[in-house]
């Protein structure tokens, strides 16, 4: 499958293979990521500590498996401490979510 434009957010290629070229089961996952997203934005813009870690690490391996390979990345970084807000990775996060939503209007 190929993705809907060049400035592409996310590889289509690898939700294809993880849905096994299934388009329903891919919208079934975009959709679920969706619904998930909103409370990962919460915990990005409001949480500290632990509870901010979770969210973090649980976005980086969901947006890896939906093919949202920079928002992972994103996530990676400040995990690493190469970034210290969480501005960058909301940023990111909402840019996914309206190509999300673009592919799923189609």
């Amino acid at each position: 499958m190929s993705s809907p434009g060049a400035a592409s957010r996310i590889d289509f290629g690898v939700l294809d293979r993880l849905a096994a070229g299934d388009q329903g089961l891919m919208q079934d996952i975009l959709e679920i990521f969706l619904e998930e997203s909103t409370g990962w934005a919460e915990g990005l813009a409001g949480e500290a500590g632990e509870a901010l870690v979770e969210t973090i690490h649980t976005l980086k391996s969901s947006s890896r498996a939906v093919g949202a390979l920079d928002l992972g990345d994103f996530c990676e970084s400040w995990e690493l401490g190469e970034i210290e807000d969480t501005g960058p990775v909301l940023d990111e996060l909402i840019r996914v979510k309206a190509e999300i939503r673009d592919w799923l209007a189609r």
